[in-house]
């Protein structure tokens, strides 16, 4: 069955039209009936919000409504029905844990727009007469109306671009934010905002640092697909930090910061860290990153045209086998359901191809399976990886 995917939630707009005005620049709204998003509204525990916290087996954040000044309440799943009922705006994050249908949604999303696993995953508000308070976010957000309606305003924001974490208004701002965004932050919505209701399947797009809020005066259920990669610095420090750490200096631990003596021999063993870090940034390459944050997915292969296979059928509950035969030798293996799928779509084809590309066109399969058969064929030999 196919999945519900970023061209099935954009729809009527096309995917192309999507990427060129709205993606990373504007808000996109959609409205529509909610059954155009049929494989969700289909999930018994998105049926209503009591079947939603009834699934809920974890804890969960509790906003107090906007009018008093109680604090976040983190609640367990027995406690939230009762918050909700008193006004409090429920905050469930990471979804997919507590409605298992959801996680092949989360999947196909990330092929579609050529994330990692797990850089998606969704969150959901409960609110029964309240919303949220003027903020922005760090990530992508798709909010998708269930139940209830809500009303929106949102506007731009020109205090910063690419926010590393989120604010909200009344909130400290964060010290590395200080060093990049236009201070003060305003107190409210500024006055030229867009305002508008969201119904049952209305869909909203926002991108990071969006200024919104929200309001509903009725039972509201919205479900958030969160879009939330890494930053490229996240990654760079990653690699940089690995190279260091192999440097014995870089691995010793910094002794005497809060006093003025030895500050010369402190200064000359960070100056050497200095220049370290910068050798090592400079053996940085950006194609043999993007090669290794791209694993399988990203490296191209190609049939393996001196290796002859077939599969035998396994009978009576038996498992299929794999026959792998290169001249004379012939080597015979397990064949997993999953992995005759990709078998069958790599054995058509007849140009090289990329490792995203049979994941796309084995949608069935995880995404990460589909990188560990790629694999297995390439350690068998079936397969040859390039590059």
């Amino acid at each position: 069955m196919k999945k519900l995917g970023m061209a099935d939630l954009i729809h009527p707009l096309t995917l192309d039209t999507f990427m060129t005005r709205y993606w990373q620049k504007k808000p996109y709204v959609g409205h529509g009936s909610p059954q155009r998003f049929a494989e969700i509204a289909a999930i018994p525990e998105l049926a209503s919000i009591d079947a939603l916290l009834e699934a809920w087996r974890g804890d969960a954040d509790a906003w107090a409504p906007r009018d008093t000044r109680n604090p976040l309440i983190n609640a367990s799943a027995r406690q939230l029905p009762a918050f909700y009922e008193s006004g409090y705006t429920l905050y469930l994050s990471k979804v997919e844990d507590h409605v298992p249908a959801l996680e092949p949604i989360a999947r196909k999303l990330e092929r579609d727009l050529g994330l990692r696993q797990d850089d998606v995953y969704f969150e959901a508000f409960i609110s029964k007469g309240t919303g949220s308070g003027f903020h922005f976010d760090p990530n992508v957000t798709i909010n998708i109306q269930l139940i209830g309606s809500k009303q929106w305003c949102v506007a731009e924001n020109k205090h910063l671009v690419n926010p590393h974490v989120g604010w909200s208004a009344g909130a400290e701002v964060n010290e590395h934010m200080q060093r990049y965004a236009r201070q003060p932050f305003p107190t409210r919505m500024p006055p030229n905002c867009r305002r508008f209701e969201a119904k049952p399947g209305t869909l909203v797009y926002l991108h990071p640092g969006y200024w919104h809020c929200t309001l509903n005066h009725e039972p509201s259920l919205s479900l958030l697909f969160t879009i939330n990669p890494p930053s490229w610095t996240d990654l760079l420090m990653d690699e940089i930090r690995d190279l260091m750490l192999k440097h014995d200096g870089g691995r010793e631990l910094a002794f005497g910061l809060a006093s003025t003596a030895g500050r010369e021999q402190k200064r000359q063993r960070l100056q050497q860290l200095i220049e370290a870090a910068g050798a090592a940034v400079a053996q940085l390459s950006a194609d043999d990153l993007l090669a290794d944050w791209g694993g399988t997915l990203t490296a191209s292969f190609e049939r393996n045209p001196q290796i002859v296979c077939r599969v035998d059928a396994g009978r009576g509950g038996q498992d299929d086998v794999l026959v792998i035969q290169s001249g004379r030798k012939q080597e015979r293996s397990v064949l997993a359901p999953d992995a005759r799928q990709v078998l069958r779509w790599v054995s058509a084809r007849k140009k090289s191809f990329h490792g995203h590309q049979a994941a796309e066109a084995t949608a069935a399969v995880a995404t990460t399976r589909v990188a560990e058969i790629l694999e297995q064929f390439t350690d068998a030999g079936l397969i040859l990886r390039g590059g």
